[in-house]
Formats: structure tokens, C-alpha cells, sequence
């Protein structure tokens, strides 16, 4: 595992990966708007938007286990193919059943990132892990920043080009893959099914089980970005959607610069457990102080200033948390098995994605904004004492 092949292996994936994620990112913001083209009940819309995230997490350990067998790029590429599909069909959709179809067909085939993972795993030393996942984070701050922009300067042409550039991307995105995606696993002949599900000392599952839980709670507590945050400022601050769109280029800048340039500083010096539970800290402590902005009605340019300030320590904190997290649970699996490890993670993080989002809506109908970010920082917060537990596997 020399630097120089992590280093190829790396400028090879980087792009494939940030391709993809872009072309997510112009689909993502367009789902609620296109579901509602065909369907007019909430619940059957909120079920278009989880409904990829539903596949993620019951199909990612199993193409984890797959990449495992047959080799890192047959399975990145079986998911470029997935999101060209799916991309496609949204694109065209002349129903709310194809919309469905759509998603499902991008959640089933959702590989890319979690065996890019794996891949750039069997390439590093565990003290360089951290940096590789931060990397390939960063590639997910670009898709976040750069996709909604994309998506917003074509819908302004066209409200169908969005979806078919989406689709364009992607398409092109798996011909670049066939030329650019590695194959990082060297010893396929020697896979068998004891090596891909390798058997963990109790300590190993009792740390297994720290950080599937931590990354559900870490992902639980920031999938309010997604859901309330843009509300809230909408309705308590009365922003306009161009500012509230500015606030998530911030967001996906930080999360670019931390992943892809602080983390992998951090992590060898102060080790992927307290880097994690920085991470944890920062969310926590950002989604505590959100609901207590106050409106300087002769300065709102302080209250945009401390709303910044607070999106940016949240970036901080969920930048910080998946890489450590990603680093220390690959320590938990051999080199044959790391894509089984880290799809089992990838899917504790589609769960919360698939639980967030609902829930986080319920609580605010219940209680308001300040419940919904409450618990937000309270589920931070058990990521948190969950981290600072009784260590497993070292």
C-alpha cells in the first residue's frame, strides 16, 4: 500500500465520483416539484424522495459483499450504469409510477461512493485512511455546492433540461469510468465467503455497533439541513430562496475545503475516534444554538452573519464525523473484506436519511423549529456518548 498507488488510485476515482454526485445533486432539489406534477398527497411525494435512500440501505451491503468477490470496479461501474438508467427514466417520466421506478433503480444500483470506499481502502494504511474518505467527501461537498447550481441555471432555460443534463452527465459518467475506475482488489481468486463475512471478537461487534449507531445519529441530526433548515429561514427569517441557496453554497464550500484539506491533517495527529467526536460536538452544538438567532432588524446582515457562522460549524462537524468514521470502521474488516464493512456503515447512514426526514417534519408540526432542532442536537449528542463509550477494537 505504497502513497503512490493510494495517490493513482485516488486521481482516478475522484472524478467519476464527483460526476456522479453532481448529477444527484441536480436531481435531488427537483423531486418534490416533479412528484407533484402527478401526485398530490404529501406522503406519497415524501415517498418518491426516500424511496432511493430505502434501496441504499438494503442494497449497500450486498454490493459491498459483491465488490468484495468480484473486484472493486465491476460494481462501481454496475452503479454508474444504475444512475445513467435512473436518471434517464426521470428525465422522461410520463407517470408517477416511472418516477418511482426511477428512484428505485438509482437506490438499488447506489454504489459508487460506499465502493470507492472500499476501494481506496485496499490502497491505504490505516493511518492514511481518513484522508482518502475525507477526499471522497469533498467530492460530495462539490456534487451538494455545484449540482443545485447546475440544476437552477438550466431550469431557468427549460424546466425539463435539468433532469435530461442529469441524465447526460451520468451517461457520460459511466463511459469515463470504463476508461478511469481501478481495480484495487488483487486477490479475487483468494475471496471466499469466510474471508467476505469474517468473524468479529465480541470487542470487534461492540465497536462495530459504537459507530453504526454514532453515524445514524450523526446523519439523523444533519438530515434537518435538508428538511427544516431552508424552512426555517423562509418563514422565522423571512429570507428569500436566493439567500437561502447562497447559505448551502457555504455549506458545500466548508464541507469541500474540511474534507478534502483539514481532515486528513487531523486524524494521524489526534486519531479518528476524538476527530469523530469533535465532529459530534460541532453538530450538536450548532443545531442547539440555531433556534436562538436573533432577528436584528436594523442589521440583518448580523443576523445572516451568525446564521453563516453557525452553518459553517455545522459543515465542520459532519465533515469531521463520516471520514473518522469511515477510517475506524475499516479497521474492523480485512483487506477482503472492506467493502462488506463499509456498506454496512453506508446503509446506518441511508436509514437515518430514510427516518430524518419524516420524523424531523412531525416534530416540527408538533412543537415548532426549536423542537425539531432540539432533537437534532440531541441525537448528535448520542453520537457523541455513544463514541466516548467503552472502546472495541483499537
Amino acid at each position: 500500500m505504497h502513497s503512490s498507488s493510494t495517490a493513482a488510485a485516488t486521481r482516478r476515482l475522484l472524478p467519476v465520483v464527483m460526476l456522479d454526485l453532481i448529477a444527484f445533486g441536480i436531481v435531488l432539489p427537483l423531486l418534490p416539484a416533479a412528484g407533484a406534477r402527478y401526485e398530490t398527497h404529501a406522503v406519497l411525494v415524501g415517498a418518491l424522495v426516500a424511496l432511493d435512500s430505502c434501496f441504499a440501505f438494503l442494497f449497500a451491503p450486498w454490493w459491498g459483499r459483491l465488490s468484495d468477490r468480484i473486484g472493486r470496479r465491476p460494481v462501481i461501474l454496475i452503479g454508474l450504469a444504475g444512475s445513467a438508467l435512473g436518471y434517464g427514466l426521470f428525465a422522461v417520466a410520463p407517470s408517477f409510477l416511472v418516477l418511482l421506478l426511477s428512484r428505485a433503480v438509482t437506490g438499488m444500483t447506489s454504489t459508487t461512493f460506499g465502493v470507492a470506499q472500499a476501494a481506496l481502502a485496499d490502497v491505504t494504511t490505516p493511518e492514511r485512511r481518513a484522508r482518502a474518505m475525507g477526499l471522497l467527501g469533498a467530492a460530495f461537498g462539490v456534487g451538494f455546492t455545484v449540482g443545485p447550481a447546475i440544476g437552477g441555471i438550466a431550469g431557468r432555460l427549460d424546466d425539463g433540461l435539468p433532469a435530461l443534463l442529469a441524465a447526460a452527465i451520468a451517461a457520460g459518467n459511466f463511459l469515463l469510468g470504463c476508461v478511469l475506475v481501478p481495480e484495487t482488489r488483487t486477490s479475487l481468486a483468494a475471496t471466499s465467503a469466510a474471508t467476505v463475512l469474517p468473524a468479529l471478537t465480541p470487542a470487534e461487534q461492540h465497536e462495530r455497533r459504537r459507530l453504526l449507531v454514532a453515524a445514524f445519529g450523526t446523519t439523523f441530526a444533519f438530515s434537518v439541513m435538508y428538511v427544516i433548515f431552508p424552512l426555517w429561514c423562509q418563514q422565522a427569517l423571512g429570507w428569500p430562496r436566493p439567500r437561502v441557496s447562497s447559505t448551502y453554497a457555504v455549506l458545500g464550500l466548508v464541507t469541500i475545503i474540511v474534507q478534502g484539506r483539514i481532515v486528513g491533517r487531523l486524524v494521524p495527529r489526534f486519531g479518528d475516534g476524538p476527530i469523530a467526536a469533535a465532529g459530534a460536538i460541532c453538530l450538536a452544538a450548532g443545531f442547539a444554538l440555531l433556534p436562538f438567532v436573533p432577528m436584528h432588524l436594523e442589521a440583518p446582515w448580523l443576523t445572516a452573519a451568525e446564521v453563516v457562522a453557525l452553518v459553517t460549524l455545522l459543515a465542520i462537524g459532519f465533515s469531521l464525523t463520516g471520514p473518522a468514521l469511515a477510517a475506524r470502521m475499516s479497521r474492523l474488516g480485512p483487506a477482503g473484506a472492506q467493502g462488506v464493512v463499509l456498506g454496512t456503515l453506508a446503509s446506518a447512514g441511508s436509514m437515518a436519511r430514510i427516518v430524518g426526514p419524516p420524523v424531523i417534519g412531525l416534530l416540527t408540526e408538533a412543537g415548532g423549529f426549536g423542537l425539531a432542532y432540539g432533537v437534532a442536537a440531541a441525537a448528535a449528542l448520542a453520537g457523541l456518548i455513544v463514541l466516548q463509550g467503552p472502546r472495541g477494537a483499537s
